[in-house]
């Protein structure tokens, strides 16, 4: 959860290499929002780290070009 983000760090980066990381933490912060298992003060406080990656994903990837050929 304490991985860098640009709105927390002026020193952080985040390149196409970073994406599959963010992208695995938005998943997995979605089975513990979904699991019944999980508190619900617990789940509403897990949103905004989901969003926050969801956010640093959808970043990554407007800032990615295309290749040729594949647009």
């Amino acid at each position: 959860m304490g991985m860098c983000d640009s709105a927390r760090c002026p020193q952080a980066t985040h390149h196409p290499c970073h994406r599959p990381v963010w992208a695995w933490q938005a998943q997995t912060i979605d089975v513990f929002i979904t699991s019944p298992r999980i508190a619900k003060g617990e789940k509403q406080r897990l949103v905004p780290e989901r969003d926050r990656a969801l956010r640093v994903v959808a970043e990554i990837d407007a800032a990615t070009p295309v290749p040729a050929g594949r647009g």
